[in-house]
């Protein structure tokens, strides 16, 4: 499973990518902001994205925008929970184990593979 990390602190970027390398998941890219992971969303199949970026509040409408875009799944990774209105997305709270953060993405892969399988290809 292809996977995109939206987080703009770069140590926490790469233990995200460690820990998902080392689970099995091919990393895509490492975006800091909207405009960077949209140009990344393409290649991947799941997100997971910092609720609150260098730009402020931008996590949920990044979200939003790979999701209605590319049909990704989303994991939140956050350390304000209360900050997600969304229902039904997977949410890591910082700082997290790398078997939580695993648990979520496997999570988030399922789905994606579960939706791609219901609504058959999206070609972009």
């Amino acid at each position: 499973m292809r996977l995109l990390i939206v987080e703009d602190e770069p140590g926490i970027a790469l233990v995200i990518e460690d820990v998902a390398i080392d689970a099995g998941f091919e990393i895509t890219g490492i975006a800091g902001n909207m405009s960077e992971a949209l140009e990344l969303g393409s290649a991947a199949d799941i997100a997971i994205i910092d609720v609150r970026l260098g730009d402020g509040l931008s996590g949920p409408s990044i979200a939003r925008a790979l999701f209605s875009g590319f049909g990704l799944g989303v994991v939140y990774f956050t350390v304000n929970p209360g900050l997600i209105e969304e229902e039904g997305r997977a949410v890591v709270t910082k700082p997290a184990s790398p078997e939580r953060i695993v648990d979520a993405l496997s999570m988030a892969a399922k789905n994606a593979r579960t939706h791609r399988v219901a609504t058959g290809p999206t070609f972009h």
